[in-house]
């Protein structure tokens, strides 16, 4: 079975990937994001997606509940099941250059709460994935993020502060894509 998730290694949903490898056969293949795997899609007949139920595209309105409504004839239900998320940290950058957060759409809940409780307003621009939201909110100096905590490295961070951290569950769609044999049945 080959697996297509999101990438790279260090994302939930690759490490919810690896625990359905079986065998040696089986493989995961890692994409900059989920709007890839979609416009891919034709290409990986015969292999399986992995999705999580809260996957948000960060360029468009589209969703799990879209990529399952819109694929139903081209998609086969496997596999649904729970896992903890990696645990996630809200992280205040107390030297920002800008006055504004990036994080991955599937975490907007969490940062909206806690703008809310500090009655606070900035602008919040979104990104394909977690791992991308960090590189970004380092790069530009931004005042917020939202990641994953295993890429959190407190020694580097001197001038970044943990705000808050989270630990949801979230559930998991394994899908196989059809071939074409398989869409006349």
């Amino acid at each position: 079975m080959i697996i297509h998730t999101l990438g790279p290694e260090s994302t939930d949903s690759y490490a919810a990937a690896k625990t359905l490898i079986n065998s040696e056969e089986d493989d995961i293949v890692g994409y900059p994001s989920f709007d890839t795997i979609l416009h891919e899609l034709e290409n990986l007949k015969g292999d399986c997606v992995l999705f999580p139920v809260a996957f948000q595209s960060a360029r468009r309105s589209y969703g799990w509940k879209e990529f399952n409504y819109d694929h139903w004839e081209q998609i086969e239900l496997m596999q649904v099941f729970a896992k903890k998320t990696k645990p996630m940290v809200l992280i205040r950058n107390n030297a920002r250059r800008e006055n504004s957060a990036m994080i991955h759409p599937a975490t907007t809940i969490f940062l909206q709460k806690y703008l809310q409780q500090e009655k606070e307003t900035i602008p919040i621009t979104y990104t394909d994935s977690k791992v991308k939201a960090w590189t970004a909110f380092q790069k530009k100096g931004l005042k917020y993020t939202i990641i994953s905590e295993d890429i959190y490295d407190k020694e580097k961070c001197d001038d970044y502060q943990l705000i808050e951290r989270y630990e949801p569950e979230m559930v998991w769609c394994l899908y196989k894509i059809k071939d074409e044999e398989e869409k006349i049945k």
